[in-house]
């Protein structure tokens, strides 16, 4: 049997070798442990997101999914709610680190299906134009009618509203910009109570599509919370979550809630301007549908 011979070590390995590296690098060690923070490396540690994940083992079904999955500002399908809650507090967390806190409807049927592609293509220069038209079309009504009687003048004015609410409704069906929002306003030291219940709603299939939440921002009383459907023009499922919000005791049956399509708000129609074009920044009211809800039908 012929014996292998062994590689010698000479020039290979040196005495002077060092775990640690040469002189250059052992100092540039030294220099980070000296500056190394250990309250800032934790107080980061906590809002990784990676350290959440890695806390359960346990997959979620594999007909779930999560469109935020990844994003650090949203809800990860691996963390509890009460973790997500610690990570992201709706009432602390600043505006520098994010806007908004998400939380997506993992269940195929909740998702939405709505894109965003057109948006600034396609639903934002048309709509603004269909605007912008309508303006013009309703100082031509004033001005060609001003002799007419002003019951005669409003009835033509609100036929120019209702042409440009069509449009715009049509135009969002053609961008796949159907998704609107119940808007809710809990107070400061309401908050975080009522966005767990939104969070929990939401990922469990009650509410709608997804849902949101605005972070910290000086001198407001209140926090919007948005709870999305996937189609403003689906009556029922808008219906259906403003129920479940009402069964969830976070409808105030003396002030209600409105709702809005993403369409008028891309297009930047709120109620500071609504009325310059005859519109209503919100396509329902929490008061109104029910209403309507509960009357017999013919």
């Amino acid at each position: 049997m012929v014996e292998e011979e062994l590689v010698s070590g000479d020039g290979w390995i040196s005495d002077d070798s060092s775990f640690y590296g040469d002189e250059d690098n052992q100092e540039r060690l030294l220099s980070l442990s000296e500056t190394f923070r250990p309250k800032k490396f934790w107080a980061a540690h906590k809002r990784n997101l990676n350290v959440y994940l890695a806390k359960s083992r346990n997959m979620p079904p594999p007909d779930l999914h999560n469109i935020y999955a990844g994003q650090f500002d949203a809800y990860q399908l691996h963390e509890s709610i009460d973790d997500f809650i610690k990570r992201l507090p709706p009432l602390t967390t600043t505006i520098e680190l994010c806007p908004w806190i998400w939380a997506a409807n993992p269940h195929p049927r909740g998702r939405d299906r709505s894109g965003r592609a057109k948006v600034q293509e396609e639903l934002i220069p048309k709509g603004t134009e269909l605007l912008h038209q309508s303006l013009e079309k309703r100082a031509e009504i004033r001005t060609k009618n001003s002799h007419l009687v002003k019951g005669s003048v409003t009835r033509l004015l609100n036929q120019e509203s209702e042409s440009l609410k069509s449009s715009i409704a049509k135009l969002a069906e053609e961008s796949n910009i159907l998704s609107g929002k119940w808007m809710l306003f809990p107070k400061l030291e309401d908050v975080t109570r009522v966005w767990k219940l939104i969070v929990d709603g939401t990922i469990n299939n009650r509410l709608g599509s997804g849902s949101k939440v605005a972070t910290e921002q000086d001198g407001k009383p209140e926090r919007l919370i948005c709870v999305y459907t996937k189609d403003f023009r689906d009556t029922d499922d808008v219906l259906r979550v403003l129920k479940e919000l009402v069964t969830m005791g976070l409808v105030n049956p003396g002030r209600g809630i409105y709702y809005k399509s993403d369409a008028y708000t891309y297009l930047d129609i709120y109620g500071q301007n609504a009325a310059e074009y005859g519109l209503q920044a919100s396509v329902y009211s929490s008061q109104k549908l029910l209403a309507s809800a509960s009357l017999p039908q013919a």
